[in-house]
């Protein structure tokens, strides 16, 4: 809404057929009329093209699938919503609390717009319940649920083992949780590290330590080893057999979410236009689309290190690419210079874009 201005222009305009650009007031009245509607059909639209650039690159047999909240700090009075809870950084700052889902092949699963005050865990039993279900729709056989100490209750483990799927959820490290835990042995193959397993919920809990050893001894006492520990990580799983080295590797691999949602943020997720809860929430539903449609360009119609590119990157390109938009046989036209040294890649992807299927959908008969 904030760049309607760019899209009344005569070009943008005469490129895209438009007569005139409605004003930010009248998008404002669509956006509270919306509500929990549109965030619907926008959740299914991110779906659809999960399953479109799946139908060309794929269904893998397995994914990761994690689950992370954000926090959206709010400056203003009248956002709805906008309330003190969990905020970091800005302690005592109103904020937005939403949850995210992204996969580990890089796919956005889905947006839920929350309060400020909501808890970590809020509504987040129900949505998994709602993404594997929709997973193994489209194919995917094995699914690892990876999820941090927030969503960490004897409740989302029972949730977790209902839906018959891998996890490795993160625990809290209090004295309660340490004493289900046996003794650590340390790792003949870097003595810093130090495994303990135990049992929690009918689950394993596997711990890692990162010890260091200190001398505290003074001069002429008799020397002792002591140690202090610099990090301890608690991982509850089900995934039979694993080590306890490996499932903590396995959760820290699920920190790519941190990446993805920094992507979210610079296709503008996260900002509100009314003071209305559902109304910014379809922007933020927006934002998932537009992040899944990026994804899709860029794994299927781009080629080497384009295919990793982040949206102010491909921002920046696309904006300083020079065109000139001419009219013939009443059809319009974008024409790139021969000298553009991307006018070749940028030509090339919207060759593979026009090529792309759709994904198989089922017709709902309607009435």
């Amino acid at each position: 809404m904030d760049d309607l201005k760019w899209l009344a222009g005569r070009g943008m305009r005469s490129l895209f057929g438009w007569t005139a650009v409605p004003d930010p007031t009248i998008f404002g009245r669509w956006l509270r009329r919306g509500g929990d509607e549109m965030v619907k059909l926008l959740d299914d639209l991110v779906w659809y093209a999960v399953r479109a650039r799946w139908a060309e690159k794929g269904v893998p047999g397995s994914v990761m699938l994690v689950l992370d909240s954000t926090v959206v700090t709010r400056y203003g009075s009248k956002q709805a919503g906008a309330e003190v809870g969990y905020n970091p950084t800005k302690r005592g700052r109103p904020s937005h609390h939403p949850l995210v889902a992204f996969t580990d092949t890089g796919d956005c699963l889905g947006i839920r717009w929350r309060a400020g005050k909501a808890h970590t865990a809020e509504g987040a039993g129900e949505w998994i319940s709602d993404l594997v279900r929709r997973l193994r729709q489209v194919g995917v056989k094995d699914i690892t649920v990876r999820l941090d100490k927030g969503f960490f209750s004897e409740e989302m483990v029972k949730t977790l083992e209902d839906l018959d799927v891998f996890f490795v959820l993160k625990v809290m490290n209090h004295h309660w949780v340490r004493r289900e835990l046996g003794p650590f042995r340390q790792l003949e193959k870097d003595p810093e590290l130090w495994t303990s397993t135990g049992e929690m919920y009918g689950a394993r809990l596997l711990s890692v330590e990162r010890r260091r050893v200190v001398d505290t001894a003074e001069e002429g006492a008799l020397a002792l080893e002591t140690f202090e520990v610099d990090r301890v990580s608690h991982m509850l799983t089900n995934i039979p057999g694993i080590h306890a080295l490996t499932a903590w590797r396995m959760y820290n691999d699920g920190t790519f979410v941190e990446q993805r949602i920094k992507e979210l943020y610079q296709l503008g997720f996260g900002q509100t236009a009314v003071d209305d809860l559902g109304g910014n929430a379809i922007l933020a539903g927006l934002g998932a689309v537009a992040y899944q449609l990026l994804h899709v360009v860029r794994t299927t119609a781009l080629t080497g290190d384009w295919r990793r590119s982040q949206p102010e990157r491909l921002r920046v390109w696309l904006f300083r690419l020079p065109a000139r938009v001419t009219t013939h046989a009443r059809k319009r036209y974008v024409q790139l210079g021969h000298e553009e040294p991307l006018r070749e890649i940028f030509l090339s992807a919207l060759r593979r874009l026009g090529g792309l299927a759709p994904p198989r959908t089922r017709v709902l008969a309607l009435g």
